[in-house]
């Protein structure tokens, strides 16, 4: 009678124990710039603002149902964003920057680039990220003067702050709310002139509803660009981006959702 319980008792336990374990299925590179190809798009473990700094931990991965990225940065590297793991589709203007993903093309998907006039796609993300110390989630939309674009097509930059953990905004310049396809931003226009390093005009967006999942339309965003004289109808939508931008901390970002329409 024992031996019989003591054989059920660990046939249960063996049992939950192969239910729990964890599936190690995934694909991960952890190199600087590494670039994992997703369905429509790519992702690029960008560590643009590194600098000297060696002591930290990043990689991107894709599983059979979700993809994403993970980072680890130390408190000491001072207040400046160092980095923005990602996802990307269209064509990047920092292809020709050299390195893994300039050598690559970095590039994703067919819907991109395209011209602003004819830009009229809908964004769908949902994504989850846990992290501790400052960090972002935001999307970044490059517009270029050309459909290959280098870094001196560059016209100019949108960033979308959708998630804000503890980070100020660092741009400078004309300050306004804007209203812009049914949400509200909180907006920073910024030129070479207050940013002399940059030969492109910026637009800051941080929304004021911070969300993880959604739709953003696109039409509306580029018209608003063109409306604030930050860029031409005949100008590209080079890219659609989204990822995490960190000063320190450590985290994870599992993307479900990134894709046109």
């Amino acid at each position: 009678m024992f031996k019989s319980i003591l054989f059920v008792l660990t046939s249960i336990l063996l049992a939950l124990a192969q239910a729990c374990r964890p599936v190690s299925s995934a694909e991960v590179r952890k190199e600087d710039s590494a670039l994992l190809p997703i369905s429509g798009a790519v992702l690029y473990n960008n560590v643009y603002g590194k600098g000297d700094i060696k002591n930290y931990r990043q990689l991107v991965f894709r599983g059979k149902d979700d993809a994403g990225w993970e980072w680890d940065w130390p408190e000491g590297g001072g207040p400046s964003l160092k980095n923005y793991p990602e996802a990307l589709m269209g064509r990047s203007p920092w292809s020709d920057a050299g390195g893994a993903a300039g050598a690559a093309g970095l590039s994703a998907g067919d819907q991109l680039p395209r011209r602003l006039a004819e830009t009229r796609q809908t964004l769908d993300f949902d994504f989850a990220t846990v992290g501790s110390g400052r960090w972002i989630e935001s999307f970044d939309f490059w517009i270029a003067n050309s459909d290959r674009p280098g870094t001196k097509d560059i016209v100019s930059n949108l960033t979308i702050w959708t998630m804000n953990h503890g980070v100020e905004p660092a741009y400078k310049g004309r300050r306004a709310t804007l209203k812009i396809g049914g949400r509200t931003y909180e907006a920073t226009f910024e030129t070479p002139k207050e940013q002399p390093d940059k030969p492109w005009k910026t637009l800051c967006l941080v929304d004021t509803e911070p969300r993880s999942k959604g739709s953003l339309e696109l039409g509306p965003l580029v018209d608003a660009m063109i409306a604030n004289g930050l860029a031409q109808p005949t100008d590209f939508l080079a890219t659609a981006e989204l990822g995490s931008e960190v000063v320190y901390g450590k985290g994870r970002t599992t993307l479900r959702t990134f894709r046109l329409r």
